[in-house]
Protein backbone atom coordinates (compact mmCIF):
# COMPACT_ATOMS: atom_id res chain seq x y z
CA UNK A 1 0.00 0.00 0.00
CA UNK A 2 2.91 2.34 0.67
CA UNK A 3 3.96 1.91 -2.96
CA UNK A 4 0.54 3.20 -4.02
CA UNK A 5 0.87 6.32 -1.89
CA UNK A 6 4.34 6.94 -3.30
CA UNK A 7 2.87 6.77 -6.78
CA UNK A 8 0.15 9.24 -5.77
CA UNK A 9 2.89 11.66 -4.70
CA UNK A 10 4.50 11.24 -8.11
CA UNK A 11 1.15 11.97 -9.73
CA UNK A 12 0.90 15.20 -7.77
CA UNK A 13 4.35 16.21 -9.02
CA UNK A 14 3.38 15.36 -12.59
CA UNK A 15 0.22 17.45 -12.24
CA UNK A 16 2.31 20.40 -11.06
CA UNK A 17 4.69 19.93 -13.99
CA UNK A 18 1.76 19.86 -16.42
CA UNK A 19 0.49 23.11 -14.91
CA UNK A 20 3.83 24.83 -15.37
CA UNK A 21 4.61 23.37 -18.79
CA UNK A 22 1.18 23.66 -20.42
CA UNK A 23 -0.09 26.69 -18.51
CA UNK A 24 -3.43 25.40 -17.27
CA UNK A 25 -4.56 24.71 -13.73
CA UNK A 26 -5.15 21.12 -12.67
CA UNK A 27 -6.60 20.58 -9.20
CA UNK A 28 -7.85 17.01 -9.45
CA UNK A 29 -7.05 13.86 -11.38
CA UNK A 30 -9.59 11.03 -11.52
CA UNK A 31 -8.40 7.80 -9.95
CA UNK A 32 -11.60 5.81 -10.26
CA UNK A 33 -14.68 6.50 -12.37
CA UNK A 34 -17.95 4.68 -11.90
CA UNK A 35 -21.15 5.82 -10.21
CA UNK A 36 -18.97 8.17 -8.24
CA UNK A 37 -15.74 9.82 -9.32
CA UNK A 38 -12.83 9.41 -6.92
CA UNK A 39 -10.02 11.91 -7.40
CA UNK A 40 -6.61 12.84 -6.11
CA UNK A 41 -6.54 16.45 -4.91
CA UNK A 42 -3.24 17.96 -6.02
CA UNK A 43 -3.33 20.67 -3.38
CA UNK A 44 -3.49 18.48 -0.29
CA UNK A 45 -2.73 15.00 -1.66
CA UNK A 46 -5.96 13.52 -0.33
CA UNK A 47 -8.23 11.08 -2.09
CA UNK A 48 -11.71 12.56 -2.34
CA UNK A 49 -15.14 12.07 -3.81
CA UNK A 50 -15.45 14.68 -6.57
CA UNK A 51 -19.16 15.31 -6.01
CA UNK A 52 -18.67 16.48 -2.42
CA UNK A 53 -14.93 17.23 -2.43
CA UNK A 54 -14.79 15.44 0.93
CA UNK A 55 -11.93 13.13 1.83
CA UNK A 56 -12.81 9.45 1.85
CA UNK A 57 -13.05 7.88 5.28
CA UNK A 58 -10.94 4.82 6.10
CA UNK A 59 -13.65 2.31 5.15
CA UNK A 60 -14.29 4.02 1.82
CA UNK A 61 -10.57 4.23 1.15
CA UNK A 62 -10.17 0.49 1.81
CA UNK A 63 -13.03 -0.15 -0.61
CA UNK A 64 -11.58 1.96 -3.43
CA UNK A 65 -7.83 1.31 -3.06
CA UNK A 66 -7.80 -1.98 -5.02
CA UNK A 67 -9.74 -0.30 -7.84
CA UNK A 68 -7.46 2.74 -7.79
CA UNK A 69 -4.39 0.50 -7.82
CA UNK A 70 -5.78 -1.39 -10.83
CA UNK A 71 -6.39 1.89 -12.69
CA UNK A 72 -2.85 3.06 -11.94
CA UNK A 73 -1.24 -0.23 -12.96
CA UNK A 74 -3.23 -0.41 -16.19
CA UNK A 75 -2.16 3.11 -17.22
CA UNK A 76 -5.71 4.49 -17.08
CA UNK A 77 -4.79 7.27 -14.65
CA UNK A 78 -1.83 8.30 -16.83
CA UNK A 79 -4.15 8.38 -19.83
CA UNK A 80 -6.49 10.73 -17.98
CA UNK A 81 -3.56 12.94 -16.99
CA UNK A 82 -2.43 13.41 -20.58
CA UNK A 83 -5.73 13.09 -22.45
CA UNK A 84 -6.22 16.79 -23.20
CA UNK A 85 -2.61 17.79 -23.77
CA UNK A 86 -2.99 17.44 -27.56
CA UNK A 87 -5.45 20.32 -27.69
CA UNK A 88 -3.07 22.81 -26.12
CA UNK A 89 -1.59 25.28 -28.57
CA UNK A 90 2.18 25.53 -28.47
CA UNK A 91 4.43 27.94 -30.33
CA UNK A 92 5.36 26.75 -33.79
CA UNK A 93 9.00 26.50 -34.82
Amino acid sequence: MEELFEYLELLRARMEFAEMFYGFRMNYIPLYINDDIIVLDKNDGKIKRLSTKQELNKDELRKYLPKIKKNIESGFVDLLLTMNFHSIQTPED
